[in-house]
């Protein structure tokens, strides 16, 4: 006794992308299958088999001598002697009806023989009508021409009611391009259909399997038997396999007896289909099927040419946009004044409503308007992303920190060049609000199915409107490559010049630390000693006090140095006496500026683990920094207390706000607003980056705010282990 083989759990639309599609363990009816292994030994056969054959034919055994048709039986015996499978088709007759006999090893190595039935609906169709088609169909020059001409050659050849090119956008959602169809059908070009109307396993199938035909929607399915606990056998390449019964609940709520997909695939991907329809029951013959599967390859060909070409079009534009660029920026040192020179920009390389480039924290916008969020969350999140090329077309949905930030924009294609500057090049792309006519809703209604109560699949077809918002168009692959092919243009330009940069700042330290500190030193030496002659004591002030800048502006590009090369400040905790260390600073201060108020308000007994000199670079940078950007004859106000588990200190003095342009990179080195100022003609912009950095490495912050006339930095600070003190 045999049994069919395990049938799959009820397939419904909830678990549709789990349907095992290759194992469907039944057969349409049109025909029958038997599957051998390599001795010849019948291992399944459909229920209809014995039947048709009038023969005992069972699983497990080898079939008895004359139990097949002679042509049959030949071929088989050829098959299992050279280990090869026949290919060609046979033709012959089993009760009086001509059927083609279709072999394939499948994926189980077992031998698969279809006998399909050329009955009364079998379509009367010319192979040699589509093989002319190919011809008219290879001279097309572009997509749209091509996918025209082959639904209407199609539908010539095939008679079927409605021929229609769909074509899948990167979403996986299709969309009917162009068909051709009887006059007495509704228009369905343009018309949309969710990803999941082809789930994804059954997406596999089509592109490794060209032709699926469906001859009667209203088929009951032939089971397939085997042994007892034998797997399900493996139909991927049937013609004959059943459908699931979704799909055949599909085709009813469309009104559609009969259909043959033909699948166009390029590389393996899935582009599109030629999807034929018909009211009534229809079938091709397998030499046309042959005919139409030629068509679809070739359909395929000439779709990669076409595209190819295409492509190798854009890249060619795009290379020598992206040539130009890379030239104009290694022609100058400024990155951001260099691709915003001439009508050519990164905003030119693709399609976008505004391209950035952030650059030594500040922004350039090429075309479009900056989005309205802050600069330093934008960068934060690229660089949490640790991609050097991201890429969304929902920002919403994949970066929703980001969504108020890049207002009025829905889309992001970022790409880091820099990443010593902090430099990366962003286009962006405002919603596409989309409101394509969908050919059913993506969610459908729940509804009694022939299946069953659960969500039944298109169950109206009338037109269907849906508007898609904060999504924009998508980032084709060829404009995710010319992006990147910037970026590496861009990125060794500024890796050429951080080695460069190196390669001085190597020789720049072996300047500083011997040939300049040693004379200066001496220098400094020489100007005490004159400040204590007669005469010579302004004299000698004054050189001490020049020596001293000159030291410490030394110091400052050693400490940017060490930092950028990654060595850090060297801190070493010790107990800090903070009280003490502010009052003597104030002093010093008070003593080099005569004249100057500062007005302290300092909590007794404040102490900390902390590096005593780098805290008092932080405070002297700060008091400095009061000094030279506040309101003349205004006191500078020094405030410290301690907290619950650190200390604070604040140093505020009179001014108006920071701009915005300034505040939006206060702390990092080298700013362009400390060249040219005329309070601060020596600095070169480092001591509030140092500062930033020696805070940091204390685990503490340090920030600024500028509020009723006042401009107050406030540095936290943790106490540290072993720190005693009170507040």
């Amino acid at each position: 006794m045999t049994a069919p083989t395990p049938s799959p759990p009820a397939v419904t639309l909830a678990n549709c992308e789990r349907d095992p599609v290759h194992i469907p363990g039944a057969i349409q009816p049109r025909g029958l299958l038997l599957a051998f292994d390599a001795d010849g030994v019948l291992r399944y056969a459909s229920e209809n088999a014995a039947g048709a054959l009038d023969a005992g034919l069972a699983p497990g055994r080898p079939c008895p001598s004359g139990a097949l048709p002679p042509v049959l039986e030949d071929a088989l015996a050829r098959s299992l002697r050279d280990g090869e499978s026949p290919f060609d088709p046979v033709t012959l007759a089993i009760g009086g009806v001509v059927h083609d006999a279709i072999f394939h090893r499948n994926a189980q190595g077992l031998l698969t023989v279809e006998l399909e039935a050329r009955g009364p609906c079998t379509a009367s169709v010319e192979p040699a009508a589509i093989y002319r088609a190919l011809e008219r169909i290879r001279h097309q020059q572009d997509v749209a021409g091509l996918l025209e001409r082959a639904v209407r050659e199609v539908r010539h050849a095939t008679g079927y009611d409605r021929v229609m090119a769909c074509r899948f956008h990167p979403d996986d959602s299709g969309e009917i391009v162009v068909e051709a169809r009887n006059p007495a059908l509704d228009d369905w070009t343009g018309r949309r259909y969710p990803a999941g109307d082809i789930p994804a396993q059954a997406r596999r199938r089509y592109a490794a399997n060209i032709l699926r035909l469906i001859h009667d929607a209203q088929y009951q399915p032939v089971r397939v038997l085997g042994e007892p606990g034998a797997p399900p056998l493996d139909m991927s390449f049937c013609v004959l396999r059943s459908v699931s019964p979704v799909h055949l609940e599909y085709m009813d709520n469309m009104g559609v007896r009969a259909s043959m997909s033909l699948s166009l695939a390029i590389d393996g991907r899935l582009w599109g289909m030629i999807a034929c329809h018909h009211r009534q029951p229809r079938a091709l013959p397998h030499p046309a099927r042959l005919a139409c599967e030629a068509l679809a390859q070739v359909l395929s060909a000439s779709l990669a040419t076409i595209e190819g070409r295409e492509r190798s079009r854009y890249s060619q534009r795009t290379d020598g946009l992206v040539s130009r660029l890379a030239e104009r920026v290694s022609n100058t040192e400024n990155v951001r004044d260099a691709l915003a020179e001439g009508a050519e920009t990164p905003a030119s390389l693709l399609p976008c409503d505004a391209a950035l480039c952030l650059w030594g924290n500040s922004v350039t916008v090429f075309g479009g308007i900056a989005p309205r969020g802050e600069l330093a969350g934008i960068l934060c999140a690229l660089d949490q992303s640790g991609q050097r090329l991201v890429h969304t077309p929902c920002i919403a949905r994949d970066y929703p920190a980001l969504q108020t930030d890049l207002v009025p924009y829905a889309g992001l294609l970022a790409c880091k060049f820099d990443p010593m500057n902090k430099g990366w090049l962003i286009w962006l792309r405002k919603e596409r609000f989309d409101t394509g006519a969908w050919g059913s809703a993506p969610e459908p209604p729940h509804a009694a199915g022939p299946s069953g109560p659960r969500p039944t699949p298109g169950g109206s077809f009338e037109s269907w409107r849906e508007g898609v918002r904060n999504t924009c168009a998508p980032w084709l692959p060829e404009e995710l490559a010319a992006a990147d092919n910037l970026r590496d243009e861009l990125s060794h330009i500024a890796t050429s010049r951080a080695a460069d940069v190196d390669r001085a700042r190597t020789a720049l330290l072996a300047m500083l630390g011997h040939d300049l500190r040693d004379p200066l030193q001496s220098i400094s030496m020489a100007a005490t000693l004159l400040s204590r002659t007669d005469g010579g004591a302004r004299m000698g002030e004054r050189i001490r006090y020049s020596s001293g800048r000159m030291q410490r502006l030394i110091s400052q590009v050693l400490d940017l140095s060490r930092l950028q090369g990654g060595l850090g400040l060297g801190i070493e905790k010790r107990p800090c006496d903070l009280t003490e260390l502010l009052r003597g600073l104030i002093e010093e201060k008070r003593q080099a500026y005569p004249g100057l108020l500062i007005e302290p308000e300092i909590a007794p007994g404040l102490t900390l683990m902390a590096d005593t000199d780098r805290i008092a670079q932080v405070v002297t940078n700060l008091l400095s920094n009061a000094r030279q950007h506040g309101a003349p004859r205004q006191p500078i106000r020094v405030r410290a207390h301690a907290m619950d588990d650190g200390v604070r200190l604040s140093v505020v003095n009179h001014g108006g706000p920071i701009p915005d342009e300034v505040m939006a990179h206060l702390f990092t080195p080298f700013k362009p607003e400390s060249l040219g100022q005329s309070r601060n003609r020596s600095g070169l912009g480092l001591g509030l980056y140092i500062a930033d950095q020696v805070v940091r490495d204390h685990g503490g912050t340090l920030e600024v705010e500028c509020r009723d006339g006042l401009v107050a930095f406030t540095v936290t600070l943790p106490r540290g282990e072993s720190a005693g003190g009170c507040a």
